[in-house]
Protein backbone atom coordinates (compact mmCIF):
# COMPACT_ATOMS: atom_id res chain seq x y z
CA UNK A 1 0.00 0.00 0.00
CA UNK A 2 1.30 3.22 -0.85
CA UNK A 3 1.71 5.88 1.86
CA UNK A 4 -0.82 7.85 0.21
CA UNK A 5 -3.22 5.19 0.76
CA UNK A 6 -2.19 4.54 4.27
CA UNK A 7 -2.52 8.06 5.01
CA UNK A 8 -6.44 7.61 3.70
CA UNK A 9 -6.92 4.55 5.16
CA UNK A 10 -5.56 5.72 8.64
CA UNK A 11 -7.80 9.27 8.42
CA UNK A 12 -10.77 7.03 7.18
CA UNK A 13 -10.76 5.47 10.44
CA UNK A 14 -10.37 8.05 12.45
CA UNK A 15 -13.53 9.47 10.65
CA UNK A 16 -15.18 6.04 11.22
CA UNK A 17 -14.29 6.00 15.06
CA UNK A 18 -15.60 9.86 15.09
CA UNK A 19 -18.88 9.32 13.97
CA UNK A 20 -19.28 6.62 16.66
CA UNK A 21 -19.38 8.69 19.68
CA UNK A 22 -21.63 10.93 17.00
CA UNK A 23 -25.62 11.08 17.95
CA UNK A 24 -27.07 8.88 15.48
CA UNK A 25 -28.67 10.54 12.24
CA UNK A 26 -32.63 12.09 13.06
CA UNK A 27 -32.46 10.62 16.02
CA UNK A 28 -31.82 13.32 18.22
CA UNK A 29 -30.92 17.12 18.49
CA UNK A 30 -29.95 19.05 21.28
CA UNK A 31 -31.84 21.99 20.38
CA UNK A 32 -35.26 20.05 19.93
CA UNK A 33 -34.80 18.19 23.21
CA UNK A 34 -36.74 18.52 26.11
CA UNK A 35 -34.40 20.02 28.81
CA UNK A 36 -33.58 22.70 26.06
CA UNK A 37 -37.15 23.73 25.37
CA UNK A 38 -37.43 24.22 29.04
CA UNK A 39 -34.26 25.85 29.76
CA UNK A 40 -35.81 28.45 26.62
CA UNK A 41 -39.47 28.74 28.09
CA UNK A 42 -37.85 29.50 31.45
CA UNK A 43 -35.39 32.17 30.16
CA UNK A 44 -37.97 34.01 28.49
CA UNK A 45 -40.23 34.11 31.27
CA UNK A 46 -37.70 35.27 33.52
CA UNK A 47 -36.19 37.79 31.42
CA UNK A 48 -39.76 38.70 31.39
CA UNK A 49 -40.27 38.98 34.93
CA UNK A 50 -36.57 40.62 35.62
CA UNK A 51 -37.32 43.91 33.58
CA UNK A 52 -40.37 44.25 36.62
CA UNK A 53 -38.65 42.80 39.68
CA UNK A 54 -34.98 43.69 39.13
CA UNK A 55 -35.92 47.52 37.34
CA UNK A 56 -38.99 47.91 40.29
CA UNK A 57 -37.78 46.48 43.66
CA UNK A 58 -33.98 45.39 43.06
CA UNK A 59 -34.36 41.95 42.81
CA UNK A 60 -32.51 38.98 41.61
CA UNK A 61 -33.65 36.02 39.95
CA UNK A 62 -32.79 33.75 43.01
CA UNK A 63 -34.39 36.67 44.76
CA UNK A 64 -37.65 36.52 43.04
CA UNK A 65 -37.88 32.92 43.60
CA UNK A 66 -37.79 32.94 47.22
CA UNK A 67 -39.80 35.55 47.45
CA UNK A 68 -41.87 33.32 45.37
CA UNK A 69 -41.76 30.39 46.95
CA UNK A 70 -42.74 32.17 50.58
CA UNK A 71 -45.19 33.92 49.62
CA UNK A 72 -47.25 30.89 49.15
CA UNK A 73 -44.85 28.33 51.76
CA UNK A 74 -44.38 29.83 55.17
CA UNK A 75 -42.64 29.81 57.21
CA UNK A 76 -39.60 27.42 55.81
CA UNK A 77 -36.65 26.87 56.79
CA UNK A 78 -33.32 27.36 55.02
CA UNK A 79 -33.17 23.48 53.55
CA UNK A 80 -36.73 23.19 52.94
CA UNK A 81 -36.57 26.24 50.93
CA UNK A 82 -33.57 25.11 48.91
CA UNK A 83 -35.43 21.86 48.14
CA UNK A 84 -38.50 23.67 47.04
CA UNK A 85 -36.34 26.01 44.68
CA UNK A 86 -33.53 23.53 43.80
CA UNK A 87 -31.02 25.49 44.60
CA UNK A 88 -27.97 24.82 47.00
CA UNK A 89 -27.78 26.23 50.30
CA UNK A 90 -25.01 28.58 49.61
CA UNK A 91 -27.27 30.31 46.84
CA UNK A 92 -30.07 30.48 49.32
CA UNK A 93 -28.30 31.86 52.13
CA UNK A 94 -26.58 34.90 50.04
CA UNK A 95 -30.33 35.55 48.88
CA UNK A 96 -32.08 35.51 52.14
CA UNK A 97 -29.26 37.77 53.51
CA UNK A 98 -30.41 40.23 50.81
CA UNK A 99 -33.27 39.88 50.99
CA UNK A 100 -33.32 40.04 54.71
CA UNK A 101 -31.38 43.44 54.37
CA UNK A 102 -34.04 44.77 51.64
CA UNK A 103 -36.74 44.17 54.80
CA UNK A 104 -38.77 41.41 52.51
CA UNK A 105 -38.15 38.33 54.45
CA UNK A 106 -37.94 38.14 58.35
CA UNK A 107 -35.84 35.22 59.88
CA UNK A 108 -37.53 33.97 63.40
CA UNK A 109 -36.56 31.10 65.79
CA UNK A 110 -39.51 27.89 65.30
CA UNK A 111 -41.19 28.16 68.12
CA UNK A 112 -41.18 24.09 67.90
CA UNK A 113 -37.59 23.28 67.30
CA UNK A 114 -35.58 26.31 69.30
CA UNK A 115 -32.60 24.95 67.22
CA UNK A 116 -34.10 26.02 63.67
CA UNK A 117 -35.11 29.19 61.80
CA UNK A 118 -38.10 29.93 59.67
CA UNK A 119 -38.15 32.49 56.73
CA UNK A 120 -40.93 34.25 56.11
CA UNK A 121 -41.81 37.44 53.81
CA UNK A 122 -42.19 40.37 56.03
CA UNK A 123 -45.62 42.98 55.07
CA UNK A 124 -43.29 44.45 52.53
CA UNK A 125 -42.47 41.53 51.18
CA UNK A 126 -45.76 40.30 50.73
CA UNK A 127 -46.31 43.73 49.04
CA UNK A 128 -43.45 42.71 46.45
CA UNK A 129 -45.09 39.67 46.40
CA UNK A 130 -48.55 40.95 45.37
CA UNK A 131 -47.38 42.89 43.43
CA UNK A 132 -44.96 40.46 40.68
CA UNK A 133 -47.56 37.34 40.68
CA UNK A 134 -50.03 38.77 38.55
CA UNK A 135 -47.11 39.12 35.74
CA UNK A 136 -46.37 36.09 36.50
CA UNK A 137 -49.96 35.06 35.60
CA UNK A 138 -50.07 37.26 32.76
CA UNK A 139 -46.85 35.60 31.67
CA UNK A 140 -48.22 31.80 32.05
CA UNK A 141 -51.53 33.06 30.43
CA UNK A 142 -50.23 34.61 27.56
CA UNK A 143 -48.06 30.66 27.07
CA UNK A 144 -51.10 28.24 26.94
CA UNK A 145 -53.49 30.95 25.84
CA UNK A 146 -53.93 29.23 21.82
CA UNK A 147 -54.24 25.84 23.54
CA UNK A 148 -57.42 23.86 24.55
CA UNK A 149 -58.80 23.77 28.06
CA UNK A 150 -57.94 19.78 27.56
CA UNK A 151 -54.56 20.47 26.26
CA UNK A 152 -53.86 22.62 29.31
CA UNK A 153 -54.71 20.07 31.49
CA UNK A 154 -52.82 17.71 29.88
CA UNK A 155 -49.86 19.76 30.06
CA UNK A 156 -50.03 20.68 33.45
CA UNK A 157 -50.24 17.12 34.43
CA UNK A 158 -47.62 16.26 32.13
CA UNK A 159 -45.23 19.09 33.85
CA UNK A 160 -46.29 17.69 37.48
CA UNK A 161 -45.12 14.32 36.57
CA UNK A 162 -41.67 16.01 35.02
CA UNK A 163 -41.18 17.87 38.38
CA UNK A 164 -41.61 14.42 40.27
CA UNK A 165 -39.29 12.70 37.69
CA UNK A 166 -36.74 15.25 37.68
CA UNK A 167 -36.70 14.91 41.31
CA UNK A 168 -36.32 11.28 41.52
CA UNK A 169 -33.84 10.38 38.51
CA UNK A 170 -32.07 13.94 38.40
CA UNK A 171 -31.72 15.00 41.93
CA UNK A 172 -28.26 16.16 43.75
CA UNK A 173 -27.39 12.50 44.13
CA UNK A 174 -27.73 11.81 40.60
CA UNK A 175 -24.55 10.15 39.35
CA UNK A 176 -24.43 11.15 35.41
CA UNK A 177 -22.51 8.02 34.26
CA UNK A 178 -25.20 5.71 35.72
CA UNK A 179 -27.64 8.35 34.36
CA UNK A 180 -25.69 7.71 30.72
CA UNK A 181 -25.68 3.93 31.35
CA UNK A 182 -28.75 3.47 32.16
CA UNK A 183 -30.96 5.68 29.74
CA UNK A 184 -27.53 6.74 27.18
CA UNK A 185 -26.95 5.21 23.72
CA UNK A 186 -23.34 5.50 24.26
CA UNK A 187 -20.55 3.95 26.51
CA UNK A 188 -19.54 6.23 29.12
CA UNK A 189 -16.41 9.15 28.31
CA UNK A 190 -13.32 8.06 29.64
CA UNK A 191 -11.39 10.14 31.57
CA UNK A 192 -8.69 11.96 29.22
CA UNK A 193 -6.32 11.97 31.87
CA UNK A 194 -6.14 7.77 32.34
CA UNK A 195 -4.92 6.84 29.09
CA UNK A 196 -2.17 9.87 29.26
Amino acid sequence: MTSMKKAVAVAGDKVDEQRSHQLPPGHFSPEHSLPHAFSVVASRISLMLEKMYSQQFGLSVVGWRIVAILGTHFPLSAKALGELTAMDQVSVSRAVEMLAGKKLVSRRVDLADRRRVVLRLSKKGEEVYNQIVPLLYAGERALVSGFSKSDETALRRIMERMLERSAQRLGEDCDWQVLLEQYGYGSVPKDRSEGE
